[in-house]
């Protein structure tokens, strides 16, 4: 049944929602017709049809439920047959937490807003766990009495479900890190406060308690070997210190003396959301024992040569000796490149863990990845994945330019194979790109750097992306 006059002005416009109103039969609802509803209903729900918030109003004793297009999606599958029902019908399944909110603004006529308010909504037939952000504000008629209750929100159930996700990852990565065989430390502040420390960097130190301290206090004995200055240069310039064979003494055993020790370390300032540094990422590396080794190959290696010399003195004497020796010192000499490619070995894949580290904590860059010089795809961080809605098992050992971040797009895998030639040559390339994801077309600021180890060689290619802010017609330009 339609109205049997046209519409009244406060009820045009409002889309399939203020259609759906016009053509309700209000006549047979307890409301009555429009055209004798009261003042303060009529204002709400004009502003309500003409809001692009989600907007519901609920009116009378039984708080009568009417809503516009906006709001229309929150009631999900009780659309559109919500419309006109008592809020204890429409709202069956979570009455019994929102019917104490909506008795309480309706008797005492004081607002009330709602920041996270988780609701199990039933949808497809199962109870949910949604989360909210909601207000409820009291309507008055003409005397000042309340009439209904003016409701706006929004469903903030992904954000809430993000940022678990986002809270398990960093537990995840901390207990990668506090598990991790070399000692890792986070410092906050220009004081350099211990903020985590894993168990290898609590070994370290004798098992000192040291988080919640500065380390000028925590670890006494390094106050005057500089270190906390070069943490204060770290911090101060925002530049990354390699300190390779470095000599340190530290309290290895509880109330003993400190011994000496030999350290590979990283200082890798880290940036907050604006840029600034605001702490410190420590690796290090006890090379102890293979500083001890080296010392000793040295002095195996001079031994050596003064065997060579006495040796080449008996030649002239006797060719059988000559020959003896000769076989000595082939085996003393490939015991010799034995052991250096060994040590080698270890330097090489000690110096890749670093520079692997090093590329992953230099950036806040919401899409970022690790590829071989060759570029194919090693890692890639949950974002990036997300974004094309795989998995990182589907793009790791793939050609970068051939995934799902650029396939789609015309033209696309041509340049970044470019650009990885590029890179992988030392160069870094930044370019905007536009590319088509699975939730359609978008834009980036695209940076591709290589990252080298200490011999100045390429080892690695790290792609970083950042969603371009400016207007598609400008990053066109």
């Amino acid at each position: 049944m339609t109205l049997s006059s046209p519409a009244p002005a406060f009820l045009q416009g409002g889309g399939a929602m203020g259609e759906r109103i016009r053509q309700f039969d209000w006549a047979a609802h307890p409301l009555g017709e429009p055209s004798r509803w009261p003042s303060a209903l009529r204002m709400a729900m004009s502003l309500c049809l003409n809001s692009s918030f989600p907007t519901a109003i609920y009116w009378g004793p039984e708080l009568y439920v009417l809503y516009n297009d906006a709001w229309s999606e929150i009631p999900a599958d009780k659309h559109p047959a919500i419309l006109g029902l008592p809020a204890h019908e429409a709202w069956s399944d979570i009455w019994d937490i929102v019917g104490p909110q909506f008795q309480r603004v309706y008797d005492s006529g004081e607002g009330m807003a709602f920041y996270e308010q988780m609701l199990p909504m039933v949808r497809g037939g199962r109870a949910c766990e949604t989360w909210w952000n909601y207000s409820l504000t009291a309507i008055r008629d003409a005397g000042h009495g309340i009439g209904g209750i003016f409701n706006q929100g929004n469903e903030i159930t992904a954000v809430v479900h993000a940022r678990r996700q986002r809270q398990a990852e960093i537990d995840r990565w901390r207990e990668l890190f506090r598990q991790a065989p070399a000692p890792i430390v986070l410092l906050r502040g220009p004081d350099h406060v211990f903020e985590f420390a894993n168990d290898a960097y609590r070994r370290l130190v004798a098992g000192r308690e040291i988080v919640g301290k500065p380390v000028a206090e925590a670890l006494p004995e390094v106050r005057s070997q500089g270190f906390v200055e070069l943490l204060d240069g770290v911090y101060r310039s925002g530049e990354a210190y390699l300190g390779t064979g470095v000599q340190v003494k530290l309290q290895r055993t509880p109330g003993a003396p400190a011994e000496d020790c030999v350290l590979d370390f990283v200082y890798q300032p880290m940036r907050n959301a604006g840029g600034e540094v605001d702490g410190i990422f420590v690796l290090a590396s006890d090379v102890t024992e293979r500083a001890r080794a080296e010392t000793a190959l040295r002095v195996s290696n001079w031994q050596l040569g003064e065997e060579r010399a006495r040796l080449a003195a008996l030649i002239e004497a006797e060719q059988r000796a000559q020959q003896a020796l000769r076989r000595l010192n082939e085996t003393l000499e490939a015991h010799v490149k034995h052991r250096t490619a060994e040590l080698t070995r270890a330097l090489e894949a000690q110096n890749a863990v670093t520079d692997r580290l090093r590329a992953t904590f230099a950036t806040d860059l919401i899409f970022q990845g690790f590829l071989d010089t060759q570029g194919t795809v090693l890692d890639a961080n949950p974002t990036s994945l997300a974004a094309i809605g795989r998995t990182l098992q589907q793009v790791v050992g793939r050609a970068f330019w051939d995934t799902e971040w650029f396939s789609e797009t015309p033209e696309a895998p041509e340049r970044v194979r470019a650009a990885v030639a590029t890179a992988a040559r030392g160069e870094v390339v930044r370019m905007l790109m536009r590319v088509r994801l699975p939730d359609g077309w978008r834009s980036f600021l695209f940076s591709l750097r290589p990252v080298f180890n200490a011999r100045k060689e390429v080892v690695g290619l790290v792609p970083e992306a950042q969603e371009a802010r400016e207007p598609a017609e400008k990053l066109a330009a």
